[in-house]
This record gives structure tokens, C-alpha cells and sequence, in this order.
């Protein structure tokens, strides 16, 4: 079986029912500390440009901040 390389829209699609199509995201961070906020559309994919802070708040959000008590 080939391995199978979707664009993210794609990959998005494949998988958003397992999410009833609701409230689904991804964050994606670059090494610099900043990053976007992808979510589903009608037509593809919309991207919501974050600062460090605005990653760091929606990466608290996410995974609360108890999970960042370790580090």
C-alpha cells in the first residue's frame, strides 16, 4: 500500500466526521513561538495568523494549564 499524502483541506475532510463537523481546528506552531489557527469552511480552509501570545493562550486553552505545570 502506498503512502498516502493529502493537503490538509483533504485530510480535514476525511476525518471531520468523526467531529460532526463542529469545532474542529488545528494549531500549527513555527519555531519562532507563533503560528495559526485553522478551521474548516465551506470552501476549504481558513487560517487565523496567532502571535506567541496568542498561540501560548490558545495552547492553555487547549490543553489547560495544569499540563504545563511540568515543564
Amino acid at each position: 500500500m502506498k503512502n498516502r499524502i493529502d493537503t490538509l483541506p483533504d485530510a480535514f475532510a476525511r476525518h471531520r466526521h468523526a467531529f460532526n463537523g463542529g469545532g474542529v481546528f488545528i494549531l500549527a506552531v513555527t519555531p519562532d513561538g507563533w503560528g495559526f489557527r485553522c478551521y474548516p469552511v465551506e470552501s476549504g480552509l481558513e487560517a487565523e495568523e496567532l502571535s506567541r501570545a496568542d498561540m501560548i493562550a490558545a495552547l492553555m486553552e487547549l490543553y489547560s494549564p495544569a499540563a504545563f505545570r511540568a515543564l
